[in-house]
């Protein structure tokens, strides 16, 4: 039996508990192994340096008040904390500071002029101060044999600065991480897998793709060489999705020590992929195709019933299949629960006769991923919808009672300034059945996104950052050749942005702006089920 740590780094946000690390301990425990979870996001002490990081930025720089930067800066807090970790001794570290904040490419001169660097050290001193604090308490407490850590674009950086403190503080212990990479699509490119682990000498295990079967063979071979564990490695599509897990026959997740309490909503899922190839999207690619779970209902029972919660965070790519038959079993049991799910604008979505029942069987969000509103740059995306469908899902989900909370990519590549504005038309004459309004800058990378090799080969790839950058974060992070500049890119983001503030639409983070949006619904004339408060409260009988 193996003790097994796995850590939640910063920062993700605590909508839901984490289902990755809760996933890999429910199925690690089927082989006697012992697995505790933390998730750091919790601690109020560090998640809420997150805030207090973006504040100094809009201190220092006004404009980013307007770039939504709380969701368009995550990937630059990043790596921010990398070049904190690794070059604060070079005689250039506010350079390479700037390079990385100075997102709309300002005059450098300009921008290094009104950087006031040791403030955000301050922030970063302190951000790791509270994690080194939180991970020795763990190490000293819990002295397991194996500790792994989730990597992404926004948690990355934390991971790094975890795990290569866990090899000082305990030699022996076996260090893995897993998930899609630093950046969206790295665990697609070999070359990039390698030279990102290749980097970092205190970690052992790189796993790439979905995790289960490969962390368990971590744990029951304690002489398995460090390395990249890649179990599709060389084979086919076919074989792939032949030796792929069972979802059906997963186990639930578990928690374990996690403080539901201090989530939203508790975290299931019915499916792994996705049946579509958004253009911009990892899911197909990162799970090898699609698989459904046909217990969803069970397994959410199972899960109210252990932790005396009704509200829940289904965390499929798009759960349009599932919500009619989900919601009609949850109707006809009499349960009280709660969904919050991302769906897309299909047809399917613009019937009344269906909303109307998705909200009786506890529907109260739809994270609907409209992108744009012109028909060619939904045809570049691969969408396979157009605007009268989403027109249209929006009215029938509204008026239900079900908060829409609308996704939006700006500056997809070749978007011109009129097909831009496509999309401000439609959501200024849509408006009154928008919840929420959600804007992200594309993010490109020339691997592992459904069509982004598309991309490269019409506008060409080109570095973000300078080779002294990219050595120093281990990554190679990118932007397309032959586009729109930075200051365009971030103009449309701040044009957006100030479109939305003039037609009232939010975009709420924190449990107060939820509040604030849910008042505004409902001047609206809309309905809705849900409170975040009530929703983290536990179930009465």
């Amino acid at each position: 039996m193996q003790k097994v740590l796995l850590i939640q780094p910063p920062f993700w946000d605590p909508v839901c508990v984490p289902l990755g690390i809760s996933s890999l301990k429910a199925y690690a425990e089927q082989f006697n192994h012992h697995v505790e979870l933390i998730d750091l996001n919790t601690n109020p002490k560090i998640f809420g340096i997150q805030k207090e990081y973006f504040d100094e930025g809009k201190r220092q720089f006004p404009y980013w008040k307007k770039w939504n930067i709380e969701r368009n800066g995550t990937e630059m807090l990043a790596f921010h904390q990398i070049i904190y970790q690794y070059a604060k001794q070079k005689h250039n570290y506010k350079e390479l500071v700037s390079e990385i904040l100075n997102m709309n490419a300002r005059p450098n001169n300009e921008f290094i002029s009104e950087l006031n660097i040791k403030s955000f050290d301050d922030i970063l001193f302190k951000l790791y101060n509270e994690i080194n604090n939180a991970i020795e308490g763990l190490l000293n407490n819990y002295k397991p044999d194996v500790v792994g850590c989730h990597l992404n674009n926004s948690t990355w950086a934390a991971t790094l600065f975890i795990l290569r403190s866990v090899k000082e503080l305990m030699t022996d212990v076996r260090t893995v991480v897993g998930g899609p990479g630093p950046l969206m699509g790295i665990a697609s490119s070999e070359s990039e897998v390698r030279t990102f682990y290749d980097s970092h000498e205190f970690i052992d295990y790189y796993v790439v793709g979905e995790g289960e079967k490969s962390f368990t063979s971590i744990l029951n071979n304690l002489e398995l060489e460090p390395g990249i564990i890649d179990s599709n490695k060389d084979l086919s599509l076919e074989e792939i999705k032949k030796d792929a897990i069972n979802i059906n026959e997963f186990p639930l997740p578990t928690y374990g020590n996690l403080d539901v309490d201090k989530y939203l909503q508790l975290s299931i899922a019915s499916s792994r992929g996705c049946p579509f190839e958004c253009s911009f999207c990892a899911e197909t690619v990162f799970w090898k195709g699609f698989r459904l779970d046909k217990n969803i209902y069970n397994k959410i029972n199972e899960l109210a019933e252990k932790y005396n919660r009704s509200s829940f965070y289904i965390c499929d790519s798009l759960s349009n299949s599932i919500m009619t038959p989900l919601s009609s079993e949850i109707s006809s049991n009499g349960k009280s629960y709660t969904l919050d799910a991302y769906l897309r604008a299909d047809p399917i979505c613009t019937d009344v006769k269906k909303t109307s029942k998705w909200y009786e069987g506890g529907l109260i969000r739809a994270r609907l991923g409209m992108e744009s509103a012109s028909q060619r740059i939904l045809d570049e995306m691969v969408k396979m919808t157009n605007p009268e469908n989403m027109e249209k899902s929006l009215y029938s989900l509204a008026t239900q009672g079900i908060l829409t909370s609308t996704l939006w990519i700006t500056c997809y590549p070749g978007e011109t300034e009129s097909e831009f504005r496509e999309t401000l038309k439609f959501i200024k004459m849509n408006h009154q059945y928008i919840y929420q309004a959600d804007a992200w800058l594309f993010q490109y990378h020339p691997e592992g996104m459904a069509h982004t090799s598309e991309i490269d080969i019409e506008k060409g790839t080109k570095y973000r950052f300078s080779s002294e950058l990219n050595s120093i974060l281990g990554v190679t992070p990118y932007l397309v050749k032959n586009d729109m500049s930075p200051e365009e890119r971030f103009w449309r983001c701040e044009y957006f942005n100030s479109e939305m503030k003039e037609l009232s639409i939010p975009n709420p983070y924190t449990i107060f702006e939820m509040i604030s949006a849910i008042k505004r619904w409902n001047n609206l004339g809309h309905k809705t089920k849900w409170s975040p408060k009530k929703s983290m409260e536990r179930m009465t009988y």
